[in-house]
């Protein structure tokens, strides 16, 4: 193997020659430029099993499945919205390589084909996202991985028109000869010599120190291990992190003060967002939905898009929260207070800058109690506290006045209130 990582594409050359001498983050091939957004298959289940999912071993995807949800995304209008993304997660692929070495579909779930899935998808102004992994087997289903074959792979993919590629981290990598920096490189020229752009999403549960290096070669890269439907679920998987609940979750990035990493082409993942799945209430979901919009992390949703409930429609379909997630900022929220690695503090202060000055703010009632005080001072924001700061509730989409010095909500357990703060 010959390794490379990626190089700067478009738009980069200026802002590498004015920085020669920092290390620069730069992965720019015309795709990820404000957060992906987008459909995952991994908790969807199917037509005639919406509640299976994937923790049980069951790969319900299939060709009729992912032309559902698009036609269904479209007709929510969520295509409006920046959802464009359909990710077929470990569920797509045969479980040999055909007469030629190349990946092949499952022609069981996928009679038609990839390609012709690609056009069916691209036909609605979609993009079609597929899952390989880095190792020389995937996650589920002994399906055969990328590795030895990363260039065959690129190929294939995108001679199929795909958009997107998800690279997970299971399988044999060569007996720890290369590094994973090395491996998802490799993987990474080779997209680029296919000369078709395409998204690269880096899963490798955030090992390997992947913070310093992922966005060199991916425009998304997982930060921590696999995220389940709970909010809280302290039990640990391959990977780093303080658990695969909602609430571990929150209380990792905080730690690892994601602003510090997060830029345009080079966005944190923490994995798909469980919206009204499993354990996820309508409060968890719409929590989940929150942090994730506030990070600036791909909001790529592993739930059913075909029959949208009433809760769903109101997390997914808010422009304003969104708006916050796809803000020209490119960067993301950080914990104010406690401040990072202070663990026992219900009430937090979590906050960011947006592009047009104005703040995103965050205030989260991360414990049990029900009727917690949860306050932002404008003095922790960089603001006087004599300034007049409009609030405005981006859940309940209205206005809640002009203040002075702060700001003051009660919320009950794991809550929160998500706010726009615009100084007058």
């Amino acid at each position: 193997m010959v390794f490379r990582l990626r190089t700067a594409g478009r738009g980069c050359a200026a802002a590498l020659a004015l920085l020669a001498v920092v290390p620069a983050f730069c992965y720019d091939n015309g795709l990820g430029r404000t957060p992906p957004m987008g459909w995952n298959s991994w908790c969807t289940g199917t037509l005639l099993e919406p509640s299976v999912c994937n923790l049980v071993g069951n790969d319900p995807c299939s060709e009729g499945e992912v032309k559902a949800i698009a036609d269904s995304l479209v007709a929510n209008g969520m295509d409006k919205l920046g959802y464009e993304f359909l990710e077929l997660d470990d569920c797509w692929s045969d479980t040999a390589r055909d007469a030629s070495g190349q990946l092949q579909a499952d022609a069981r779930k996928f009679p038609s084909g990839m390609a012709s899935l690609a056009d069916y998808v691209h036909a609605r102004g979609l993009k079609l996202g597929l899952y390989t992994s880095v190792g020389d087997k995937t996650c589920k289903g002994d399906r055969p991985g990328s590795y030895g074959h990363y260039a065959t792979d690129a190929s294939t993919l995108a001679g199929w028109g795909v958009d997107m590629i998800k690279m997970d981290h299971c399988g044999a990598k060569g007996n720890g000869t290369f590094t994973d920096r090395q491996l998802y490189g490799e993987m990474s020229a080779a997209l680029n010599a296919t000369g078709r752009p395409v998204l690269f999403s880096l899963c490798s549960w955030g090992e390997q120190s992947v913070l310093e290096w992922g966005a060199d070669v991916a425009q998304m890269y997982r930060i921590q291990m696999d995220h389940l439907p709970f909010f809280n679920l302290p039990t640990t998987a391959s990977g780093v992190g303080y658990g695969q609940g909602t609430l571990q979750i929150i209380n990792y990035v905080a730690d690892i003060v994601p602003s510090r990493w997060t830029r345009t082409f080079g966005w944190l993942d923490p994995d798909f967002l469980m919206t009204r799945y499993g354990t996820m209430d309508f409060v968890a979901s719409r929590t989940e939905y929150s942090f994730w919009s506030l990070w600036s992390a791909p909001l790529l949703v592993a739930t059913d898009l075909r029959k949208l409930s009433a809760d769903k429609r109101a997390i997914l379909l808010n422009e304003e929260v969104i708006a916050i997630n796809q803000d020209g900022s490119a960067t993301s929220g950080d914990r104010i207070r406690p401040p990072p690695n202070v663990t026992g503090v219900d009430s937090q202060l979590w906050a960011r800058p947006l592009a047009n000055g104005d703040k995103a703010v965050i205030l989260f009632n991360a414990g049990k109690r029900k009727g917690l005080g949860v306050a932002v001072a404008w003095a922790e924001l960089g603001w006087a506290p004599a300034d007049s700061v409009r609030v405005r509730d981006l859940w309940a989409k209205k206005d809640l006045g002009v203040f002075t010095a702060g700001f003051n909500a009660t919320l009950d357990s794991h809550d929160v209130a998500m706010l726009r703060l615009t100084r007058q």
